[in-house]
Formats: structure tokens, sequence, C-alpha cells
């Protein structure tokens, strides 16, 4: 928690308030705060009973008094020109909201960013915007980033859409606030930079079961069909909308609920086409997505598997087979490396890696895995 406030409170844009809502802790964290707060009186805390996440941000946002407000969680941190940044932008384009990217540091780190492209939305461009909100269909991926971490909002506007948000959501609330204020608001600006570290704690990437996990989607449907009266939701918003609580249900039966049959349409098994005949192969990546992709290999009798590699090799344990790291490959005999990562710019820096360390660039393999839904979606004719 102390990388974090000391994150927010070494900004260089210095006239800023910091409201620390302490959401019925008992981890000592109320203890950190207040020290904060008798050491800089730009620090305010609210102490209240656990509420939850809506609750407590809309606790932070009444008490709020400047012309625009960010939000931070405690686990993570910013680096000291993002709120200079953010808040430059807003007032120079007279912004109600400036939207920017972030890094993502699980066992690698990526760069995430809006999907639809840089640049200040008003007028016919925001009809645009509210279209592409959820998801970019062209891309086939978000339109805007639903946490609302790495944003900047009008602070009376916000407030308004804030207390308006259900606190039954126990997930996916930021990505309904997110929707329901670019409903309210009439410019919005997207920068394509990148200042908040979202930290994954391996405690926070394995999901236990949950078996109310349907019940939780609901909540966020729900929320979703009041929107759809606004005057300003399209046909088009609303096909997103649903796509996006399919995306839910997916991640449900992939991981979610529990189920004995987890991972079921998360890799799509078009790849074994590709893989010759006999082949001995050894993969990169021993996450969730390396588990898919070895339980789809061994379902071909023909394929023999050399073994698995990751540099976090040390933090997974399997009851059914090891986990290596990467320097084992110089001892393997094998055909093919297969790249068990979704993300294309890290499969990228794998693949330099791998061949730097002298593996034949024709023995690399990577398969690009869009969400299976999306395949529905554009052979059902949900996207023009």
């Amino acid at each position: 928690m102390e990388k974090c406030l000391d994150s927010v409170k070494n900004q260089i844009l210095q006239d800023i308030e910091i409201i620390c809502v302490d959401d019925g802790s008992t981890d000592g964290s109320l203890e950190i705060i207040n020290r904060y707060a008798r050491q800089d009186s730009r620090f305010k805390v609210i102490h209240k009973e656990n509420g939850g996440l809506v609750s407590a941000r809309k606790a932070g946002i009444a008490l709020a008094s400047g012309q625009y407000v960010g939000y931070v969680d405690s686990d993570d941190w910013i680096e000291p020109k993002m709120y200079q940044v953010l808040y430059r932008t807003a007032v120079e384009n007279h912004a109600d909201l400036v939207s920017s990217g972030y890094f993502f540091e699980g066992n690698y780190i990526t760069e995430h960013y809006d999907g639809v492209g840089e640049g200040l939305y008003d007028e016919s461009r925001m009809d645009y915007l509210r279209e592409n909100a959820i998801y970019d269909s062209a891309a086939e991926d978000v339109g805007l980033r639903g946490s609302l971490c790495c944003k900047l909002f009008r602070t009376e506007l916000f407030r308004t859409v804030q207390q308006e948000i259900s606190e039954k959501l126990s997930f996916s609330e930021d990505k309904v606030c997110v929707l329901s204020y670019v409903l309210q608001c009439s410019r919005v600006y997207v920068l394509k930079q990148a200042f908040y570290h979202y930290i994954a704690h391996p405690s926070s990437m394995v999901h236990a079961a949950d078996t109310n996990y349907l019940a939780s989607v609901n909540e966020i449907y729900q929320s979703f069909v009041k929107l759809y009266e606004h005057p300003a939701f399209t046909r088009s918003m609303r096909v997103q909308a649903e796509l996006y609580i399919t995306e839910q249900l997916y991640k449900g039966i992939n991981s979610r609920l529990g189920f004995v049959n987890s991972s079921l349409f998360w890799l799509d098994p078009y790849y074994l086409g590709d893989i010759p005949q006999g082949a001995r192969i050894a993969l990169y990546g021993g996450g969730d997505l390396g588990c898919a992709y070895r339980r789809q290999l061994m379902g071909r009798k023909d394929l023999e598997l050399a073994g698995c590699v990751d540099p976090a090799y040390e933090s997974m344990r399997y009851s059914d087979f090891t986990v290596y790291s990467p320097e084992k490959l110089r001892q393997w005999e094998y055909d093919l490396v297969l790249i068990t990562v979704k993300n294309p710019e890290k499969a990228a820096a794998i693949k330099k890696e791998l061949v730097e360390a002298g593996v034949s660039e024709k023995k690399i393999r990577w398969y690009e895995q869009k969400e299976i839904f999306w395949k529905y979606a554009k052979v059902n004719g949900w996207f023009a």
C-alpha cells in the first residue's frame, strides 16, 4: 500500500486532494493512511463499514471537491507525471473524460490501450465512440478499457453517474460506470500513453470457484437493461452489451464456475491442423493457456510433448506434469516450440528471445487466439 500512496503523493501535479477510503479493512490499512494524512494535509481519510467497491467509490466521490477525479487501487501504483498529463489534456481539450492506457504486471508485463483511435471525440464523433465503447468491432477488441483507474472524469458529472451504479455489482462495475458516463458526457479524449501499473498478485490471478457467478452476471445484465432506455443507446450498443454478457458467461464456463470441464471454450483448436504429424513439441508458457494447449495436443495420439517451460516455473505446480525453466530447452530434442500466450506483443518478445538463444525461427510457432464468441458474432451478422 505504501508504494501506491507514495506514487500518488509524489505526483508532479501537486495541487491535488487525495481521498483515501478505508472500506472496513482489518489488515492495518487504516493506520497506514492515517499516518500519511498526519504528514500531508492533502490526504483525507474516510473510514466506513465494508460495503464493497461501488460503495467505497460513492463515499469518495461525495467528498471530492476538485474539477476532475481519478481512481487508484491500493495494490497498484502510478507514474509521477500521470495526473499532470491527464489534467493538462482535459483542460486543453475541455474534455469530460480523458482515457489512457495501463501496464499489466503479472508473470510478465504487457501494455494495454483503448481500441478506438487516439484523439478528441465530440459532436458527431461521440456517436462513433458510443457505438464502439464496449467493443471496437472492426478490431475485435475492447473499445474503451473498462477500468476507472487509467482515466480522469469531470467530477460533478461523474458524481451523478456513480450514484446510479448498483452496489450489488461484484465485478464489471467499472465497465457499467464507464458506459453510463459516456452516454452522459459530450467530449472525450483518448490518449495512447500508459502511466498506471496494475499489479496482478498470484492470489488474484487464480479464480476460486464461484457458484454464485451466474447471479453476478445477471446483475451486470440488469444494469445494461436500464441503460437500454437512454435515448443515446442504439441497437448497435445493445448488441455489444449483449455480446459482453456472452463473454462473461463464456468466462464462467472456462474458469469462474468451477466446472470439471473448465477451459472448454477458451482455446480454438484450429491450429491443430497446422501441426505436422508425429511432431515432438515443447511448450513455452505453463499458465492456464499452456495447460489448455497441452490437453488439446495430447488428444492427438501421433504427437509427443518434450515438456513445458516458463520463466515463472517455480510458482507453477501441477499434479500431472512439471514446468521447467526456459534453460531446459537447451537439453531437449524437439521439432517445434509452441508459444502459449495470447498477447501478440509478448509472444513476439518471447520469439525474439528464443531466436537469440539459438532456436531456429522455423521451429517456433505462435497462433492467434481470438475469443471464440467473436466467430459466432461475425458469422451470424451481429456486426456489419
